[in-house]
Protein backbone atom coordinates (compact mmCIF):
# COMPACT_ATOMS: atom_id res chain seq x y z
CA UNK A 1 0.00 0.00 0.00
CA UNK A 2 1.09 3.00 -1.14
CA UNK A 3 -0.27 6.60 -0.37
CA UNK A 4 1.15 9.81 -2.46
CA UNK A 5 1.58 13.12 -0.20
CA UNK A 6 2.05 16.50 -1.01
CA UNK A 7 4.91 18.26 1.12
CA UNK A 8 3.53 21.55 -0.40
CA UNK A 9 0.02 21.89 0.32
CA UNK A 10 -1.13 23.21 3.64
CA UNK A 11 -0.80 26.75 4.80
CA UNK A 12 2.67 26.39 6.59
CA UNK A 13 4.21 23.72 4.16
CA UNK A 14 6.23 22.30 4.42
CA UNK A 15 7.13 22.59 7.97
CA UNK A 16 3.39 21.31 8.78
CA UNK A 17 4.04 18.24 6.49
CA UNK A 18 7.64 17.36 7.38
CA UNK A 19 6.13 17.37 11.45
CA UNK A 20 3.59 15.07 9.99
CA UNK A 21 6.44 12.66 8.58
CA UNK A 22 8.21 12.64 11.19
CA UNK A 23 4.99 11.02 13.14
CA UNK A 24 4.89 8.61 10.92
CA UNK A 25 8.30 7.31 11.18
CA UNK A 26 7.25 6.94 14.75
CA UNK A 27 4.15 5.07 13.82
CA UNK A 28 4.14 3.26 10.56
CA UNK A 29 1.04 2.64 8.62
CA UNK A 30 2.24 2.71 4.58
CA UNK A 31 4.48 3.00 2.14
CA UNK A 32 4.42 6.58 1.18
CA UNK A 33 5.61 8.84 -1.94
CA UNK A 34 6.50 12.17 -1.08
CA UNK A 35 6.57 14.98 -3.63
CA UNK A 36 7.63 18.38 -3.26
CA UNK A 37 10.02 20.78 -4.36
CA UNK A 38 13.50 20.09 -4.64
CA UNK A 39 14.90 22.17 -1.34
CA UNK A 40 13.24 19.57 0.94
CA UNK A 41 14.15 16.34 -0.74
CA UNK A 42 16.86 15.70 1.53
CA UNK A 43 14.51 16.56 4.35
CA UNK A 44 12.48 13.45 2.95
CA UNK A 45 14.95 11.43 2.19
CA UNK A 46 16.83 11.43 5.57
CA UNK A 47 13.52 10.13 7.18
CA UNK A 48 13.42 7.13 5.03
CA UNK A 49 10.62 8.13 2.32
CA UNK A 50 10.66 8.40 -1.44
CA UNK A 51 10.73 12.19 -3.20
CA UNK A 52 9.37 12.84 -6.51
CA UNK A 53 10.54 16.73 -7.18
CA UNK A 54 7.93 18.99 -7.98
CA UNK A 55 9.04 22.35 -10.81
CA UNK A 56 5.57 24.42 -9.10
CA UNK A 57 3.30 24.80 -6.45
CA UNK A 58 0.04 25.90 -6.48
CA UNK A 59 -0.97 28.32 -3.92
CA UNK A 60 -4.27 29.41 -1.82
CA UNK A 61 -5.22 31.64 -3.43
CA UNK A 62 -4.42 31.27 -7.54
CA UNK A 63 -7.35 30.37 -9.38
CA UNK A 64 -8.30 26.84 -9.80
CA UNK A 65 -8.65 26.86 -13.65
CA UNK A 66 -5.52 28.14 -14.29
CA UNK A 67 -3.54 26.74 -11.90
CA UNK A 68 -4.82 23.24 -13.36
CA UNK A 69 -4.16 24.31 -17.51
CA UNK A 70 -0.92 26.28 -16.59
CA UNK A 71 0.92 24.03 -13.17
CA UNK A 72 0.92 20.82 -14.40
CA UNK A 73 4.24 20.26 -12.97
CA UNK A 74 3.21 21.41 -9.41
CA UNK A 75 3.01 19.18 -6.58
CA UNK A 76 -0.80 18.32 -7.10
CA UNK A 77 -0.61 18.18 -10.71
CA UNK A 78 2.30 15.17 -10.60
CA UNK A 79 0.48 13.90 -7.27
CA UNK A 80 -2.91 13.47 -9.13
CA UNK A 81 -1.08 11.54 -12.06
CA UNK A 82 0.88 9.58 -9.75
CA UNK A 83 -2.48 8.12 -9.01
CA UNK A 84 -4.09 8.05 -12.49
CA UNK A 85 -0.84 6.19 -13.36
CA UNK A 86 -1.10 3.11 -10.82
CA UNK A 87 2.00 4.32 -8.91
CA UNK A 88 0.27 4.98 -5.56
CA UNK A 89 -3.27 3.99 -4.29
CA UNK A 90 -4.47 6.93 -2.69
CA UNK A 91 -3.27 10.55 -2.35
CA UNK A 92 -3.41 12.68 0.18
CA UNK A 93 -2.81 16.92 0.55
CA UNK A 94 -3.58 20.24 2.44
CA UNK A 95 -3.77 22.64 -0.50
CA UNK A 96 -5.64 24.28 -3.36
CA UNK A 97 -9.36 22.30 -2.76
CA UNK A 98 -10.43 23.71 -6.24
CA UNK A 99 -7.36 22.93 -8.05
CA UNK A 100 -7.17 19.59 -6.01
CA UNK A 101 -10.95 18.99 -7.64
CA UNK A 102 -9.94 20.06 -11.32
CA UNK A 103 -6.49 17.74 -11.04
CA UNK A 104 -8.69 15.25 -9.79
CA UNK A 105 -11.68 15.42 -12.70
CA UNK A 106 -8.90 15.71 -15.64
CA UNK A 107 -6.66 12.99 -14.50
CA UNK A 108 -9.17 10.34 -12.81
CA UNK A 109 -12.34 11.25 -14.82
CA UNK A 110 -15.46 10.81 -13.03
CA UNK A 111 -17.24 7.07 -12.19
CA UNK A 112 -19.40 5.90 -14.77
CA UNK A 113 -22.95 7.66 -13.81
CA UNK A 114 -21.67 10.18 -11.21
CA UNK A 115 -21.82 13.65 -13.29
CA UNK A 116 -20.14 16.08 -10.24
CA UNK A 117 -18.50 14.94 -7.22
CA UNK A 118 -18.90 15.57 -3.66
CA UNK A 119 -16.83 16.35 -1.07
CA UNK A 120 -17.53 14.50 2.10
CA UNK A 121 -16.30 14.93 5.73
CA UNK A 122 -16.61 13.18 9.20
CA UNK A 123 -19.04 15.50 11.28
CA UNK A 124 -18.79 14.43 15.02
CA UNK A 125 -22.21 14.30 16.39
CA UNK A 126 -23.63 13.22 20.18
CA UNK A 127 -23.34 10.01 18.80
CA UNK A 128 -19.76 9.01 16.99
CA UNK A 129 -19.51 10.34 13.51
CA UNK A 130 -21.73 10.94 10.49
CA UNK A 131 -20.60 12.05 7.35
CA UNK A 132 -21.81 15.29 5.58
CA UNK A 133 -21.72 15.43 1.49
CA UNK A 134 -21.04 17.84 -0.42
CA UNK A 135 -18.82 20.48 1.74
CA UNK A 136 -17.73 23.00 -1.14
CA UNK A 137 -17.22 20.81 -4.62
CA UNK A 138 -20.53 21.47 -5.92
CA UNK A 139 -22.41 24.80 -5.05
CA UNK A 140 -25.31 23.76 -7.63
CA UNK A 141 -26.44 20.11 -7.47
CA UNK A 142 -28.63 19.12 -9.63
CA UNK A 143 -31.14 16.04 -8.61
CA UNK A 144 -29.48 13.45 -9.89
CA UNK A 145 -26.11 14.41 -7.73
CA UNK A 146 -28.16 14.37 -4.26
CA UNK A 147 -29.25 10.13 -5.22
CA UNK A 148 -25.23 9.80 -6.01
CA UNK A 149 -24.17 11.65 -2.37
CA UNK A 150 -26.62 9.79 -0.57
CA UNK A 151 -25.27 6.11 -1.88
CA UNK A 152 -21.98 7.41 -1.97
CA UNK A 153 -21.78 8.41 1.62
CA UNK A 154 -23.49 5.36 2.66
CA UNK A 155 -20.96 3.20 0.93
CA UNK A 156 -18.40 5.74 2.68
CA UNK A 157 -20.47 5.43 6.01
CA UNK A 158 -20.09 1.31 6.00
CA UNK A 159 -16.59 1.28 4.74
CA UNK A 160 -15.27 3.94 6.75
CA UNK A 161 -17.66 4.55 9.89
CA UNK A 162 -18.91 1.24 9.91
CA UNK A 163 -22.73 1.96 9.91
CA UNK A 164 -24.67 -0.78 9.26
CA UNK A 165 -27.57 0.54 7.02
CA UNK A 166 -26.93 4.13 7.54
CA UNK A 167 -29.48 6.62 7.56
CA UNK A 168 -29.16 8.73 5.31
CA UNK A 169 -30.75 12.09 5.40
CA UNK A 170 -31.06 15.53 3.15
CA UNK A 171 -30.13 19.21 4.80
CA UNK A 172 -33.27 21.38 4.23
CA UNK A 173 -35.43 24.32 6.28
CA UNK A 174 -37.99 21.99 7.52
CA UNK A 175 -38.52 18.17 7.89
CA UNK A 176 -41.61 17.97 5.39
CA UNK A 177 -41.19 16.59 2.27
CA UNK A 178 -42.20 20.16 0.33
CA UNK A 179 -39.51 22.36 1.90
CA UNK A 180 -37.00 23.96 -0.07
CA UNK A 181 -37.18 24.51 -3.81
CA UNK A 182 -38.07 22.38 -6.52
CA UNK A 183 -34.67 20.68 -7.06
CA UNK A 184 -34.58 19.28 -3.46
CA UNK A 185 -38.14 18.73 -3.03
CA UNK A 186 -37.60 16.46 -6.26
CA UNK A 187 -34.08 14.78 -4.92
CA UNK A 188 -36.75 13.93 -1.84
CA UNK A 189 -39.18 11.80 -3.82
CA UNK A 190 -36.00 9.95 -5.48
CA UNK A 191 -34.21 9.24 -2.72
CA UNK A 192 -37.74 8.04 -1.03
CA UNK A 193 -38.34 5.61 -3.96
CA UNK A 194 -34.15 4.72 -4.09
CA UNK A 195 -34.16 1.58 -1.93
CA UNK A 196 -31.97 3.41 0.16
CA UNK A 197 -32.35 4.29 3.88
CA UNK A 198 -33.37 7.50 3.35
CA UNK A 199 -34.90 9.08 6.49
CA UNK A 200 -36.61 12.45 5.23
CA UNK A 201 -34.85 15.81 5.71
CA UNK A 202 -32.95 17.30 8.64
CA UNK A 203 -32.75 20.78 10.08
CA UNK A 204 -29.54 22.38 10.95
CA UNK A 205 -29.93 22.17 14.67
CA UNK A 206 -30.20 18.13 14.47
CA UNK A 207 -26.85 17.56 12.28
CA UNK A 208 -24.82 17.03 15.87
CA UNK A 209 -27.35 15.06 17.36
CA UNK A 210 -26.88 12.41 15.65
CA UNK A 211 -30.33 11.58 13.84
CA UNK A 212 -28.60 10.58 10.25
CA UNK A 213 -25.35 8.85 9.64
CA UNK A 214 -25.56 10.45 6.32
CA UNK A 215 -26.04 14.38 5.74
CA UNK A 216 -26.83 15.43 1.87
CA UNK A 217 -26.89 18.86 0.91
CA UNK A 218 -25.18 21.53 -1.88
CA UNK A 219 -21.82 22.79 -1.07
CA UNK A 220 -22.37 25.71 -0.60
CA UNK A 221 -24.93 24.90 2.43
CA UNK A 222 -22.79 22.46 3.57
CA UNK A 223 -19.50 24.80 3.73
CA UNK A 224 -21.23 27.04 5.68
CA UNK A 225 -22.03 24.42 7.98
CA UNK A 226 -18.67 23.18 8.11
CA UNK A 227 -16.99 26.48 8.89
CA UNK A 228 -19.81 27.25 11.21
CA UNK A 229 -19.21 24.35 13.45
CA UNK A 230 -15.42 24.77 13.58
CA UNK A 231 -15.48 28.25 14.45
CA UNK A 232 -18.23 26.72 17.15
CA UNK A 233 -16.57 23.92 18.51
CA UNK A 234 -13.83 26.40 19.19
CA UNK A 235 -15.18 28.98 20.51
CA UNK A 236 -16.76 26.30 22.98
CA UNK A 237 -13.64 24.85 23.43
CA UNK A 238 -11.67 27.67 24.86
CA UNK A 239 -14.48 28.90 26.93
CA UNK A 240 -14.20 25.67 28.69
CA UNK A 241 -10.73 25.77 28.80
CA UNK A 242 -11.13 29.41 30.44
CA UNK A 243 -13.40 27.26 32.95
CA UNK A 244 -11.55 24.41 33.60
CA UNK A 245 -8.46 26.87 34.23
CA UNK A 246 -10.63 28.81 37.23
CA UNK A 247 -11.45 25.37 38.77
CA UNK A 248 -7.84 24.08 38.56
CA UNK A 249 -7.33 27.28 41.12
CA UNK A 250 -9.25 25.64 43.60
CA UNK A 251 -8.51 22.13 45.84
CA UNK A 252 -9.62 19.18 43.73
CA UNK A 253 -10.60 20.93 40.60
CA UNK A 254 -7.99 19.58 38.23
CA UNK A 255 -9.19 16.22 39.28
CA UNK A 256 -12.90 16.30 39.02
CA UNK A 257 -12.92 18.86 35.65
CA UNK A 258 -9.81 17.80 33.47
CA UNK A 259 -10.43 14.11 32.58
CA UNK A 260 -14.64 15.20 31.32
CA UNK A 261 -13.36 18.13 29.39
CA UNK A 262 -10.24 15.69 27.74
CA UNK A 263 -12.87 13.23 26.50
CA UNK A 264 -15.72 16.30 25.66
CA UNK A 265 -12.58 17.84 23.43
CA UNK A 266 -11.68 14.16 21.70
CA UNK A 267 -15.30 13.61 20.90
CA UNK A 268 -15.86 16.60 18.81
CA UNK A 269 -12.14 16.36 17.24
CA UNK A 270 -13.00 18.04 13.63
CA UNK A 271 -8.71 15.91 13.44
CA UNK A 272 -10.09 12.45 14.03
CA UNK A 273 -10.21 11.24 10.21
CA UNK A 274 -7.89 14.25 9.26
CA UNK A 275 -9.44 15.42 5.91
CA UNK A 276 -12.22 15.18 3.44
CA UNK A 277 -12.56 12.38 0.90
CA UNK A 278 -13.78 13.64 -3.02
CA UNK A 279 -16.07 11.12 -3.99
CA UNK A 280 -17.11 10.70 -7.34
CA UNK A 281 -13.94 9.99 -9.14
CA UNK A 282 -12.36 7.20 -10.10
CA UNK A 283 -9.46 7.10 -6.76
CA UNK A 284 -8.88 8.07 -3.35
CA UNK A 285 -8.20 11.44 -2.85
CA UNK A 286 -8.32 13.48 0.43
CA UNK A 287 -8.42 16.81 0.84
CA UNK A 288 -7.23 18.58 4.26
CA UNK A 289 -7.85 21.99 5.85
CA UNK A 290 -5.00 24.33 4.95
CA UNK A 291 -4.52 25.00 8.89
CA UNK A 292 -4.51 20.85 9.37
CA UNK A 293 -2.28 20.12 12.03
CA UNK A 294 0.71 17.42 11.80
CA UNK A 295 -1.77 14.98 13.81
CA UNK A 296 -4.60 15.88 11.29
CA UNK A 297 -2.27 14.77 8.25
CA UNK A 298 -1.29 11.34 10.02
CA UNK A 299 -5.32 11.00 10.59
CA UNK A 300 -5.69 11.53 6.98
CA UNK A 301 -2.98 9.44 5.86
CA UNK A 302 -4.86 6.56 7.94
CA UNK A 303 -8.27 7.08 6.08
CA UNK A 304 -6.25 7.31 2.50
CA UNK A 305 -4.71 4.01 3.43
CA UNK A 306 -8.84 2.36 5.03
CA UNK A 307 -10.40 3.87 1.96
CA UNK A 308 -7.75 2.23 -0.58
CA UNK A 309 -7.61 -1.30 1.60
CA UNK A 310 -11.08 -1.28 1.92
CA UNK A 311 -11.73 -0.65 -1.96
CA UNK A 312 -13.80 2.11 -1.69
CA UNK A 313 -14.22 3.04 -4.97
CA UNK A 314 -14.59 -0.02 -6.67
CA UNK A 315 -17.78 -0.54 -3.86
CA UNK A 316 -19.02 2.87 -5.33
CA UNK A 317 -18.82 1.84 -9.00
CA UNK A 318 -20.69 -1.33 -8.15
CA UNK A 319 -23.64 0.97 -6.35
CA UNK A 320 -24.12 3.79 -9.12
CA UNK A 321 -27.10 2.28 -11.66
Amino acid sequence: MIVGFDLMGSDTAPITELSALKLLKEDPLCDILVVGKGDYENDVTDLGYNFRLADEVVGMHEIPTVAVRQKKNSSLGILLNTLKNGEVNAVVSAGNTGAILGFSMINLRMIEGVTKPGLAITVPTAHGYSVMIDVGANIHPKTADYYNYGLMGSAFAEIVLKKRKPRIAMLNIGIESVKGDEIRQKAYQNLQASGLNFIGNIEGNDIMKGFADVVICDGFTGNVVLKFSEGMIDIIWNMLRDTVDAAMRRRFGRYLVKPAVKDLKAKFNYEEYGGGILLGVNGVVIVCHGRSSPQALKNAMRLAKTCAEHNLIEEIRKRVP
